[in-house]
């Protein structure tokens, strides 16, 4: 089996000559009738748009080809897996921070995560605390009408705790700090979750199990699927997720090893080292822009990093089963969601100098470019339609088609990847059959 410097080295290189391949592929082109200044602004655009897409095709390209290849791909890169504890370890909080959320439809998906939990035997450890920002009143009173309802139809009502803070001070992660600060010394584990978060006790206790048995383990991040939606934009953005992430998430876990991702929800924290090296910096004023100063927006692949950082390992089950969330219903939930990821991702690029390991620090990037090649693709798409307007487009365009359609192929090859690995590897029967 290759080291996990290896594997990184030869995901390194792919990405590299990847990159540098298409970009003298489309200068080429581009420069076919000599150096212009229009085929060098195309070039630069052309070239910021190919991170994030390079990077999402060789994850993909790697998931796929090792769900062909393996009957359990995730034992494959994460053979700690299958690991089981001496003993079991302490107790888990389930925290739930919301606001200005649907209290019934939140407590309902709590009460069936409870249920579930006692089911699967493990509702001696886990404790929930509902962590409310919601400053409306009548959605408070409502949070507390829900609140003291699921308590009443619990045995276990201790376990159950709600409060409400009178200021959204650092909005989610200072809600979760203020609840660590209070408790957290209470419980080994933090089983974070958001307002439309659910899991079944399966999948939880896989998570505390593999937690218990690995003591170096600081984060275990589990993949997640969409629930059932209604409208036709969440299903296709469902059916895009789910034969998208699985190869995505899998090819990654192949590189990155214990230095592993965190999506803010649906992870189990050991809280003691979280506590002791995930406080967050922030923005100095006078850093490029004002607008981008303070608070993280984006606060979880930054705390992932920062867990590696001081020697612990972050690691993500890329497996499906127990683990979901809601999709953005509409295209209009979507962009506000995608424009507060983009801002904190941005930020990144703004840090202070944190001592970080490189491949913390190239995660950091990686998250950055995904919303760079965003704007590039406005810009080369503006070029092109200016140099058409201008009537200076003919030279470039008809040898540039082909390599701008590569590209493309490379956005969409990850999820058509996986969908032939589903319909020809092993798992095609419990989708019923090729």
């Amino acid at each position: 089996m290759l080291s996990l410097q290896t594997r990184r080295r030869i995901f390194l290189a792919l990405c590299l000559v990847t990159a540098a391949a298409a970009v003298a592929l489309f200068a080429n082109a581009a420069f076919a009738g000599g150096i212009s200044a229009l085929g060098v602004a195309l070039t630069v655009c052309f070239a910021a748009t190919l991170p994030w897409g390079i990077v999402n095709f060789w994850n993909g390209a790697i998931g796929a080809a090792l769900r062909l290849r393996h009957p359990r791909p995730e034992a494959a890169v994460f053979p700690a897996i299958d690991a089981t504890p001496d003993a079991p370890g302490g107790r888990i909080a389930a925290v739930m921070p919301i606001r200005h959320e649907d209290a019934d439809a939140v407590f309902g998906r709590l009460r069936a995560m409870a249920a579930s939990i006692d089911a699967a035997g493990l509702g001696d450890r886990v404790d929930f605390a509902i962590l409310s920002d919601s400053a409306d009143p009548a959605t408070a009173a409502a949070e507390e009408a829900a609140f003291a309802a699921c308590r009443a139809m619990d045995a276990r009502q201790a376990r159950w705790s709600y409060r409400r803070r009178p200021f959204n001070i650092g909005k989610k992660t200072g809600n979760l700090w203020d609840f660590l600060n209070r408790r957290g010394t209470a419980y080994a584990y933090m089983l974070v979750l958001d307002a439309d978060s659910a899991m079944d006790g399966a999948a939880v206790a896989r998570m505390a199990r593999i937690m218990d048995a690995q003591p170096g383990l600081g984060l275990l991040q589990s993949l997640v699927v969409a629930t059932p939606a209604t409208t036709l934009f969440a299903r296709f953005g469902q059916f895009g997720m789910r034969h998208g992430l699985r190869a995505f998430t899998l090819g990654a876990a192949w590189w990155q090893g214990d230095s592993g991702p965190y999506w803010g929800h649906n992870a189990l924290v050991r809280i003691a080292p979280f506590m002791a090296h995930c406080a967050l910096p922030t923005i100095p004023a006078g850093r490029f822009a004002n607008a981008w100063r303070g608070e993280i927006a984006s606060h979880d692949l930054l705390e992932a990093v920062l867990l590696r950082r001081a020697g612990w390992g972050v690691r993500v089950l890329p497996v499906e089963g127990g683990s979901y969330e809601e999709h953005p219903p509409r295209w209009s939930d979507f962009v506000g969601r995608d424009l507060r990821w983009c801002r904190g991702n941005l930020q990144y690029l703004l840090l202070p100098d944190l001592g970080l390991q490189a491949i913390g620090r190239a995660q950091l990037l990686m998250a950055a470019a995904m919303y760079v090649s965003g704007p590039a693709w406005i810009g080369f798409a503006t070029l092109s339609a200016l140099a058409a307007l201008t009537g200076a487009a003919g030279a470039i365009a008809g040898a540039v088609w082909p390599v701008f359609m590569l590209v493309v192929g490379l956005v969409f090859a990850p999820k058509i990847l996986s969908l032939f690995a589903t319909a020809f590897g092993p798992e095609a029967p419990r989708w019923g059959g090729r």
